[in-house]
């Protein structure tokens, strides 16, 4: 039965008024904890709408719901924050009733017809008790509500307005386009809009703000305005008084609150969107030109290079309009991002003609660098012997404490000292305000602050220090408890101080196996911020600070390595309890996880907030620790280490899709840890994930049906589960006993490779081939990381990471220039244009700010890594191609080597030629490189020869090297400048002594053409070549020659295997190592499916069904089973399989024993 238009219209009406509230939870903190409550109800009410049966039962419920949470709403925002711990758990409880009637609306919209009208009538019943269910808990939650302060509820009324007015404006604006669905695709971050500050008192700061406002009007003066304080000043007050203001007056354009407490707001990431969706909102008339930039960005929105992102959804649409752009505490956003933030919107201020900006922050010497000449002239907010200060900080304490007074628990004179005692610091005095309010006890703990043997009134520290101290010895009735509580106090914030990311109270208790964070919360509440999420975070980062800092905190110092540690072991503990197999309770194994239809509602339900915490971020507490685990914490990681439990981590993993990261933690791991049995555990944990990566990616499954059987014999975890776990397919033949060694062939390119490089880590390689494609791969594993990077037309000649590791620069035969995000890939702009032939040599500037490239052109270019934007002009002198070039490691020079036979040194600022030309090398001088030290220079020809200059004056420094019998195409130092490595057109690869020039040890023989590239890790241990294909060395222990082992190598290209079978060591089939012997052998398809088909990335499957997963160097033998391979760990080798226990799909469970 299909809805009727009354039915219809109902429910739209309802699912609006759902979205005005929860737009408003969004807007104000207070009615923060009513944001999941109301997504729920949308949900219900969205679901509802496609119910066939019992229709007029389902929106009466719905209809119920929505004045339920209307109720809520308007209690909650006659709140003030934080809310109690009490108040948010019921908030839970009431989302988790709303989460049944969601979840049995599905079960009923999945029913076919018959089975809707056989249980129709059980339905209604069963729609009555959900009805009563739900209304105990309501009632429940509205009895616990209690009206706190009025004032901040018609504040917070009154932004709740101003969100449905936004909202309606920009509703009109969009629909009077038709592109409601480009808006959508932002990804604004609220907590950066000030939600959890306040503004001035009125009456107050009237000084700054008056010179603020004035500067905005003034048309003549700077189109910045920096406001500098100390912290604790009141800087985020007034940021947040100003932009209310202008908001109202219609001429904000947003406005960004960066916050050290929050992760996601240190950064410039969510900064465009922020602000474009702000400017969306408070500038109707600019919402077509922000789309515009939606559109022109396209479906790389998320990965779009920040520079072009804030162009295209700030800059442009602000061209013709005059707006304030505000950013509050810029100190508290990550160094680099910050440099590049104010670069860039300092760039744009002549696009954007009638923009202004007024920032906030503490007066580092960085930020001073971009702003000192936007310094405001007002007076400091902190200086006591300022009149204006003392009268601000005496009217915010009479108005904080006048319902003190009106009570009886304070007198005025009392107060009146209090404002005279307090320092002129807001953070001071507000924290003060806060310690009294709170107390059972005002007048008690009055007197306690105002003690003259201590300045807790007149030092945040020593107010820092009370507070802490205090909260030690109370109770919930204010008296003197055990010495526990101390270490319950320093516990609590430890795990504050370490999260990766802000937790809740019952997450925190869960953590530490105790009950007393809500207490904690609750005596430190002047200090700490429960947030409108109901997770805490520190409420000013002068209290990070101060417990950080062991001078003034004494024994209340927080060691942030014992914090992570304490971490770790509450993480352990918690996988350890709550692990379990088959956690989301799926019930087939033939889809992947992104192809099951409610994962994501499974794995909210089924894995809780501690357990996808500890998951997540166990590994990265035991690297900030730098601590090997002892006692309990070893005892623990060894006892997670056991059983099932590594497993059931994968499918934890997996379903969060963290299994990239929690392979990076467990090399970061690796690379440091050293007590022995847990050691080789990880490690292994660490093959395992590298091995099967991809089932355990894509689908939680296949942990156990397609890993185990093809796990290494020996390896421990199959050690550990052989017993618990069936092998559903048994693998005769094609095993491995051990772990195999990084692959020796790394498959890629289909052409030559030009470049390689290390990152500054060494955990990722760049290459660049003639195929025009760029590729990433993992050091240590040889894995490829994602798809290849295209974008250029011609072949990519040059690649190099920035010094950072989080960009990457190439240069193409299409006489272009490319920058690329270093992590996923993504490119960054657009290419940079201006040589006229190919571009030859790429590289960064030390710092990173700059790139230099050369070209066949004969010309030198320098780019502002930033903007892509040239830096002067073209650099000349040189009358052949130039093939190499690059700075000095001090940033100051830059060096050029080219087929006119010179080497020449240019000022890495202007550009300008230093001296002659270096002329003692007889044909092209293929390659150039400063010595660390920017001392020295090497470089290479064509001559055959490697000679050394002195960086300074230029002059050869002894005799050519010799040793090569052809072109020497590529010389680079070692990062101690102690060795030099060079390749060579006679393939070869030497290593020399970077001091005497002496060859160390014999030539490095195994390349089959021209080693066109070669280079050192930043750890000196390994050297990089390419040739036709590449090769990865280790010198030996005296560094005084290699190993005569090659360690790994990628070989470009390799065809696609073929029944021909060629060994990969030689062109020829009857290798001595290699034989092969033709046989009979099963087919790869289980009993009982047709049409199966093994897919290059490894799965077999029957009609898009997920049967089982092969690794690469069994899936030949499984498509030729009749060969035979010796040696058995040949990645030919045969594959033989018995199906007998085969179990998938929704039998899949049976796996387990």
């Amino acid at each position: 039965m299909t809805s009727t238009p009354r039915q219809l219209k109902i429910i739209d009406g309802a699912l609006l008024s759902a979205k005005i509230i929860k737009d408003a939870s969004e807007a104000a903190p207070v009615l923060g904890p009513l944001k999941a409550t109301a997504g729920l109800v949308i949900t219900i009410l969205e679901t509802i709408r496609d119910i066939k049966t019992n229709k007029e039962d389902w929106i009466t419920l719905g209809e119920h719901l929505l004045v339920q949470i209307k109720d809520i709403h308007d209690d909650l925002s006659r709140c003030s924050t934080p809310h109690s711990t009490e108040l948010l758990l019921m908030v839970h409880t009431y989302e988790q009733k709303l989460g049944n009637i969601l979840a049995k609306i599905r079960l009923i919209g999945g029913r076919g017809r018959f089975e809707r009208y056989l249980n129709s009538r059980s339905d209604k019943e069963e729609i009555a008790t959900l009805r009563r269910d739900v209304d105990t808990c309501w009632k429940d939650f509205m009895r616990k509500i209690t009206v706190q302060v009025h004032e901040v509820a018609h504040r917070i009324e009154k932004g709740v307005k101003s969100v449905e007015n936004d909202v309606r404006n920009v509703e009109k604006s969009v629909d009077a386009i038709g592109d409601t669905s480009y808006i959508t695709r932002l990804v604004p971050l609220p907590s950066a809009t000030g939600v959890d500050h306040s503004t001035c008192l009125t009456g107050t700061r009237t000084g700054v703000l008056d010179y603020i406002c004035r500067w905005v009007d003034d048309q003549n003066t700077t189109r910045v305005c920096w406001l500098a304080d100390v912290a604790g000043a009141g800087k985020s007050t007034i940021a947040k008084q100003l932009s209310g203001e202008w908001k109202t007056e219609g001429r904000l354009a947003g406005c960004f609150f960066f916050d050290k407490n929050r992760p996601d707001a240190t950064n410039k990431q969510a900064f465009c969107d922020t602000i474009a969706a702000q400017l969306a909102n408070n500038q109707p008339q600019l919402l077509p030109s922000i789309i515009d930039g939606i559109k022109a960005i396209g479906p790389v929105l998320s990965v779009c290079p920040f520079e072009e992102k804030l162009q295209k959804l700030v800059i442009h649409p602000l061209k013709d309009a005059a707006a304030v752009l505000v950013i509050d505490a810029l100190d508290e956003c990550d160094k680099r991002d910050r440099d590049i933030l104010l670069r860039n919107l300092l760039h744009s201020l002549n696009q954007a003609t009638q923009l202004k900006i007024f920032i906030t922050s503490r007066p580092e010497r960085d930020i001073a660098e971009f702003l000192d000449s936007y310094r405001s002239p007002t007076e400091s907010l902190h200086d006591m012997r300022l009149k204006s200060n003392q009268d601000d900080i005496a009217m915010f304490v009479k108005h904080e404490m006048e319902y003190l007074v009106r009570s009886g628990d304070l007198t005025t004179e009392e107060v009146t000292r209090l404002a005279d005692r307090v320092n002129c610091l807001f953070i001071l005095a507000s924290t003060a305000c806060k310690v009294i309010q709170e107390s059972l006890s005002p007048r008690s703990r009055l007197q306690d602050l105002m003690d003259p043997k201590r300045n807790a009134l007149g030092d945040i520290n020593e107010l820092y220090l009370a507070i802490i101290t205090k909260a030690c010895q109370a109770d919930q009735d204010g008296q003197s408890i055990d010495s526990e509580a101390p270490k319950e106090v320093i516990e609590v914030l430890q795990v504050i101080l370490a999260a990766a990311t802000p937790l809740s109270i019952s997450t925190i208790d869960i953590l530490l196996g105790s009950k007393g964070t809500g207490r904690v919360v609750k005596f430190l509440s002047s200090v700490l911020n429960v947030r409108h999420d109901g997770t805490i975070a520190i409420l000013h980062p002068t209290f990070r600070e101060f417990l950080e800092d062991r001078r003034v905190a004494g024994i209340f110092h927080i060691d942030i390595a014992d914090a992570h540690e304490l971490m770790t072991k509450g993480c352990l503990a918690t996988m350890k309890r709550e692990l379990r197999f088959n956690i989301c309770r799926l019930e087939s194994s033939f889809a992947r996880n992104k192809d099951v239809p409610d994962f994501e509602e499974r794995v909210s339900k089924y894995i809780s907030e501690q357990l996808q915490y500890g998951c997540t971020h166990w590994l990265g507490h035991v690297t900030k620790s730098r601590r090997i685990l002892h006692g309990d914490g070893g005892t623990a990681a060894l006892q997670f280490m056991e059983g099932g439990s590594p497993l059931y981590w994968m499918e934890v993993s997996s379903a969060l899709g963290n299994i990239p990261k929690i392979l990076r933690d467990l090399q970061e791991v690796g690379r440091w840890y050293s007590e022995r049995e847990l050691k080789e555990k990880i490690d292994d944990l660490k093959q395992y994930l590298i091995a099967f990566s991809t089932p355990v990616s894509e689908s939680v499954p296949h942990i156990y049906l397609s890993t185990i059987p093809f796990a290494a014999r020996k390896s421990y975890i199959r050690q550990e589960v052989k017993d618990l776990f069936l092998e559903t397919i048994s693998v005769l033949s094609g095993y491995s006993e051990n772990w195999p060694e990084p692959p020796q062939e790394w498959q890629g390119h289909m052409g030559s490779v030009c470049s390689i490089a290390f990152s500054s880590d060494g955990r990722r390689i760049v290459s660049g081939s003639f195929d025009t494609t760029i590729r990433l791969w993992d050091t240590e594993t040889g894995q490829p990381l994602g798809e290849p990077l295209r974008g250029h037309t011609g072949g990519v000649l040059s690649v190099s990471f920035s010094p950072d590791g989080r960009r990457i620069v190439s240069s193409s035969a299409n006489k272009t220039i490319r920058l690329w995000d270093g992590e996923t890939g993504q490119p960054l702009g657009e290419p940079l244009r201006g040589h006229t032939d190919y571009v030859l040599s790429v590289s960064f500037s030390p710092d990173g700010r700059r790139i230099v490239s050369s070209s066949n052109d004969k010309t030198i270019w320098l780019w502002d890594d930033e903007t892509g934007q040239l830096l002067g002009e073209p650099i000349r002198g040189h009358i052949g191609s130039i093939r190499s070039v690059s700075f000095s490691p001090d940033g100051r020079r830059i060096v050029s080597g080219s087929d006119d036979k010179t080497i020449r040194l240019w000022d890495g600022a202007t550009g300008q030629p230093l001296g002659e030309p270096l002329r003692d090398h007889t044909d092209y001088v293929r390659s150039v490189s400063f010595s660390p030290d920017s001392h020295r220079i090497v470089s290479s020809s064509d001559d055959k020869t490697i000679r050394l200059w002195d960086g300074e004056t230029g002059q050869p420094l002894g005799e050519p090297l010799r040793g090569h019998t052809d072109y020497v195409l590529s010389v680079s130092f070692s990062p101690d400048g102690r060795r030099i490595i060079s390749s060579s057109a006679d393939k070869t690869i030497r290593l020399w002594d970077g001091e005497t020039g002496q060859p160390l040890g014999e030539p490095l023989r195994g390349h089959t053409d021209y080693v066109q590239s070669v280079s050192f890790s930043l750890d000196g241990r390994r050297v990089l070549s390419g040739s036709e294909y590449v090769g990865i060395y280790q010198p030996s222990e005296d560094q005084s020659h290699f190993n005569t082992h090659l360690v790994s190598t990628l070989t470009f290209p390799l065809n696609n295997l073929s029944s021909k079978v060629p060994s990969p060591q030689s062109n020829e089939s009857h290798n001595s190592n290699h034989f092969l012997h033709f046989n009979s052998g099963p087919h790869f398809a289980p009993p009982g499916f047709d049409d199966c088909s093994l897919s290059q990335d490894g799965w077999v499957s029957s009609s898009n069904r997920l049967l089982y997963w092969v690794p690469p160097n069994n899936r030949h033998g499984l498509q030729y089973p009749h060969i035979l391979t010796i040696p058995t760990n040949s990645p030919l080798r045969s594959t033989w399989i018995d199906f007998s226990n085969f179990c998938c799909g929704t039998d899949w469970t049976k796996c387990r024993k």
